[in-house]
């Protein structure tokens, strides 16, 4: 039997899990009334997204027919009616004779106008009659026609069913205990696939969320390919070079890729959104033109795709991480160390250490950098290129020692520093990072260890918070100011477990602290969803996290399928 994922309906609610399918802009939520058809677009509202409004069927009596399920299928409906999404259609298969669909508001008033308008305000009015009937819903704020079609004959959903059932077989397998919850986000993945129509053909992106989120940000892409890679490292390898197209001259990689064009400096921001950063008491967003980038983690993803497909990976994006190296080092610096040059340049857009400059050296970008300059090492001295990858190494070096300079002593963390070179007091998840870098003397893996087990600090009932809980500035539900986001979890999980590999005497206790992080992350998201943040106390979704949320669902099937395979070499 075609697997179409019905065993997963216990996880919609058509509320903080739509329905939707793979490659269409279309996704469909319970509305006051009946259904509610969105069209996800590039920054653009809920509220302004809206296709049709009080989508119901109503049988030949008019009663409403009640939904008896959704799930990846669809949204079935009693009597055997079910409703997909295809592309820009909505197709509802299975409808009887006499049976009808009605809608109370569709935005495009050409449609209105076709269907005689609405009888009373208020009222609804028929979208089909008839069987076979077609009709075009053309909203008003749309990229794209959205088109319904019904059918008494079910065969109409079938190119629906054969995509989503050879999407659902690409699942990795994991341990029985991790599959119901693999299965799912999987799902997630594959529907926020979107065809961005790239002129150069590199246009199969999986975007963070089709709320808002219709884009390639750059280090989603990373962490969203670390999960692909265990089912489609085709599509995992496609984000990577979408990623890294739209390459500057000088080497920055761009922020964002979207259908308009890129996200790379102050310059391409919304007016709006310009305006309100412009008023922030920074100096950096006096300037004329500010670099937006995202930190750099691209040779860490290209490392994790390269377990699968291969050195091949290594050799096609080596130029281009090299470049974006170098970029940091010589175009976003101050007083000789990198900087985020901009909040949104460090992902972390809302942290406290942002609050009264927007450039700042922080630890986590230190981590990022060293990391990388060991893998660019490893990968040139591979290829005999060992003048090259001597400098990497001694810029590694070089950044660690700065690093371990920075470590407050007193309070115990590594603090980020303002652009005057002064520490920022705000202790936060960047303060972890630096578990990435080789080179920490063991009281500085032991400092952060103790801040890791503290509940004071970082054990809170949810681990980890994005700020200490003892910080003034911690917050269970403001966005990277203590809620715990699944990235964030991982790069540490990813930084325990490199530590164990360069200290074997200590290997058991930061394994330990490893394997206590990815089960209980897990765990959250099984039991509320990849969302894009957690309540570090509650475990629920703060009220302005977006949910099915790409990286956290990627991430998730990351750690499902390795430790699974763990598990498997452990009996």
């Amino acid at each position: 039997m075609t697997d179409l994922g019905r065993d997963l309906a216990h996880r919609f609610d058509l509320e903080g899990v739509p329905y939707t399918a793979r490659y269409s802009r279309l996704f469909v939520r319970r509305g006051a009334v009946g259904l509610t058809v969105y069209e996800a677009a590039y920054e653009r509202p809920l509220a302004d997204s809206v296709v049709v409004t009080g989508l119901r069927i109503l049988d030949d009596a008019g009663r409403e027919v009640p939904i008896v399920r959704a799930s990846p299928a669809g949204i079935e409906f009693g009597g055997g009616v079910r409703l997909v999404v295809d592309g820009g259609e909505v197709l509802i298969g299975g409808l009887p004779e006499l049976w009808s669909v009605f809608a109370d508001d569709v935005a495009s008033p050409r449609l209105r106008d076709a269907l005689g308008g609405f009888a009373a305000e208020g009222s609804p009015f028929p979208l089909v009659e008839e069987r076979g009937a077609t009709e075009s819903i053309q909203a008003s704020r749309s990229l794209r026609s959205a088109t319904l079609r019904t059918s008494p004959d079910r065969d109409l959903l079938t190119p629906h069913d054969e995509q989503l059932a050879e999407w659902l077989d690409r699942c990795p397998a994991v341990s029985p205990a991790y599959r119901d919850l693999t299965r799912f986000c999987w799902w997630v993945l594959g529907v926020n696939t979107l065809r961005l129509d790239a002129p150069d053909g590199l246009n199969r992106a999986v975007v963070p969320s089709k709320i808002g989120y219709v884009g390639l940000w750059q280090w989603d892409a990373y962490f969203i390919a670390i999960g692909l890679r265990h089912g489609d490292p085709d599509l995992a390898l496609e984000q990577l070079r979408i990623a890294v197209a739209h390459q500057g001259a000088d080497g920055q990689l761009p922020d964002v890729v979207h259908e308009q064009g890129v996200l790379a400096s102050s310059d391409d921001l919304p007016p709006a959104d310009l305006e309100n950063l412009r008023a922030m008491a920074s100096p950096s967003l006096a300037h004329s033109r500010v670099p937006l980038t995202k930190p750099p983690l691209t040779a860490l993803a290209v490392a994790k795709l390269a377990e699968v497909i291969g050195e091949g990976v290594v050799d096609e994006f080596l130029p281009a991480v090299l470049r974006a190296q170098e970029w940091w080092y010589t175009h976003s610096t101050r007083g000789g160390r990198p900087v985020y040059l901009h909040p949104y340049s460090s992902g972390l857009d809302d942290s406290p250490i942002f609050d009264d400059d927007a450039i700042v050296a922080s630890p986590d970008l230190a981590a990022y950098l060293v990391l990388s300059d060991g893998l660019l090492g490893g990968w040139l001295a591979e290829r005999g290129r060992h003048d090259e990858a001597a400098a990497c190494r001694g810029r590694a070096d070089a950044t660690v020692d700065s690093l371990i300079a920075t470590w407050g002593q007193a309070r115990g963390f590594f603090p980020a520093l303002g652009e005057d070179g002064q520490p920022i007091p705000a202790e936060t998840i960047g303060s972890l990072m630096p578990l990435l870098a080789d080179g920490l003397p063991v009281h500085l893996v032991d400092g952060v260890l103790a801040a890791i087990d503290d509940p004071a600090r970082f054990a809170t009932p949810h681990a980890l918070p994005t700020v200490a809980a003892s910080d003034p500035d911690y917050s269970t539900e403001r966005m990277w100011r203590g809620p715990v986001w699944v990235n964030t979890n991982w790069l540490v999980a990813e930084g325990l477990r490199r530590q164990a590999a360069v200290d074997p005497s200590r290997a058991d206790r930061l394994l330990d602290a490893a394997d206590r992080l990815e089960r209980d992350t897990l765990a959250l998201v099984d039991a509320h969803g990849p969302n894009e943040y957690f309540n570090p106390v509650s475990g629920e979704k703060p009220p302005r996290a977006t949910t099915v949320f790409g990286w956290s669902a990627a991430l998730a099937v990351d750690l499902a399928v390795s430790r699974s395979r763990s598990r498997s070499r452990s009996r």
